[in-house]
């Protein structure tokens, strides 16, 4: 059932005006309180089709700071818009060392294919995310950034998929946390 949701959704955002739809998104993003307190943030650099994030990455009020793969984990970088290179899966990657600690990270803003109301979402299917968030030993606020026709009553999670706190999309914010 997810493989084909997943399937399904990827489909269907090739089909929206996603410049338009980031656009949106990201506005709603920002005036999210908690984004507005947050310093330090783990971020995603967009594929095609993906929530273009680099708006967001142009605030230079925050510290930004994006995933590079190393074998079956995400570990992460300062941003430098100067200092990325492709890496895995044709993403751009930070090149830069590798930060020593993610305590003082205040959000991190998490890609999906497809998510539900209830704060769950499916990724590309290899793990990443969910690996990463389990491997968390503090409180950080998650949240997904999708275009609101991806959103879906259920996605059928399983016991390694983690729940976000915020749902952002071009139309609604949805606070599961609250």
């Amino acid at each position: 059932m997810k493989n084909e949701l997943r399937k399904i959704s990827l489909e269907k955002r090739k089909n929206l005006s996603t410049d338009l739809l980031s656009k949106k998104i990201i506005a709603n993003l920002i005036t999210l309180e908690e984004y507005k307190k947050a310093k330090n943030i783990l971020c995603y650099y967009p594929l095609k089709y993906e929530v273009q994030t680099q708006e967001c990455l142009n605030d230079n009020s925050k510290n930004w700071f994006l995933p590079r793969v190393n074998n079956l984990d995400l570990e992460f970088c300062h941003y430098n818009k100067d200092e990325l290179k492709i890496g895995a899966y044709g993403i751009l990657e930070p090149i830069g060392p590798k930060i020593s600690t993610l305590r003082n990270m205040d959000m991190v803003i998490i890609p999906a294919v497809a998510a539900d109301i209830n704060g769950y979402r499916i990724g590309y299917g290899k793990g990443y995310y969910d690996r990463f968030l389990s491997s968390l030993d503090y409180p950080i606020l998650k949240v997904i950034i999708i275009y609101s026709e991806l959103i879906y009553p259920n996605v059928f999670p399983d016991k390694y998929d983690k729940k976000s706190d915020i749902i952002v999309t071009d139309k609604e914010i949805l606070k599961i946390y609250c």
